[in-house]
């Protein structure tokens, strides 16, 4: 009996072992994706778009480029509330602006910004 008691206690700590390690390896990096567009509606291609944000520990920016259907993705490793920024160097003094929210590990956000 006492044998048995062993084996199950054993046993039980394998499983929460296997249980507390596969929850501590989930990928908590956050997916953005930003859509540009004009006034028009039209797909605003090869704009800059930059995310920043102000934590704790100081600031984080990432740059990216829309592509040719105006999307640009980006992957963040720590969760924040993005300021987005987009300008296009052909177009100057023109600007679009809003907010990401990647706000818990894991999250996916996207965002339309209108280019105006």
């Amino acid at each position: 009996m006492l044998k048995f008691s062993a084996f199950s206690f054993i046993l039980l700590l394998l499983c929460t072992a296997v249980g507390t390690t596969s929850s501590c390896n989930k990928d908590k990096t956050c997916h953005g994706k930003v859509h540009v567009k004009d006034t028009a509606g039209v797909a605003v291609t090869y704009a800059d778009v930059k995310l920043d944000a102000k934590p704790v520990q100081g600031q984080v920016a990432y740059d990216g480029v829309t592509d040719g259907n105006g999307d640009v993705s980006f992957e963040v490793k720590l969760p924040g509330i993005f300021d987005v920024t987009v300008t296009k160097k052909s177009l100057p003094g023109r600007i679009g602006t809003g907010i990401l929210r990647l706000d818990e590990p894991g999250k996916k956000d996207n965002i339309t910004i209108i280019f105006k």
